[in-house]
Formats: structure tokens, sequence, C-alpha cells
């Protein structure tokens, strides 16, 4: 026996369901963690530490540092940080800001969704 079965699914639709402090909440938290991650990302002009905002579309839940060489600074694959505009600079800087304010975030998404 053979079945043959096509799924068309209106995304758009579907998401207009859901409450909308879902959408809110993501915003914030995205917003957030750019905010709270720029400190440690390496700086020498700033572009690095810009593209984490211009590289992120809120409430995606993806935050992006989208210059050519970002992997290879966030992975501190044979860089060395100066810490002349930001002492905190460090590889990995999204784990390093997870670790210091995850629970702010915490707060701020149930903050959001208590609305």
């Amino acid at each position: 026996m053979k079945i043959d079965a096509k799924l068309e699914l209106d995304v758009n639709k579907v998401c207009n369901r859901f409450d909308p402090k879902y959408e809110l909440a993501q915003k914030r938290l995205d917003s957030e963690v750019v905010r709270c991650s720029s400190p440690y990302v390496p700086m020498r002009s700033g572009q690095l530490m810009r593209s984490g905002e211009n590289g992120t579309k809120l409430g995606s839940g993806l935050v992006v540092w989208n210059t050519p060489y970002a992997r290879r600074m966030y992975y501190g694959l044979n860089y060395h940080f100066s810490t002349d505009k930001h002492p905190q600079a460090c590889a990995q800087w999204f784990e390093k800001a997870k670790a210091v304010h995850k629970d702010a975030w915490l707060k701020t998404v149930q903050e959001t969704m208590k609305g």
C-alpha cells in the first residue's frame, strides 16, 4: 500500500495563535543578550561589536555577530585580545555574558510573560 500526503502549513497563521507576550519576551531577551555581551566582545574599531546589533533580528531567537572574522574571534583562534577598549574582552563572549547575566535574562522574560 502506498500513501502520498502533502502538508501545507501557514506559518503566519500558526504564529498568530500564540500570545503576543512570547514575541515581546523573545525580542527583549535577544536585545539583552546583545547588550550584555557587548562588554566582552573584543574591540578595535567597534565593527565586530556593532555586527551583533546589525546581524540580529530581534525576536528571532538567533543572535548573530556577522563580520567575516567573527567566528575566528569568538573561538579565539590565533588572536590575542586587546583589553584597551574593552577590559573584559574575551573569546566566547556570549558564554561569559550568559554566566554573568543568565538570571537577569530569565527574570526579564518572566516579567514580560506576567505582563
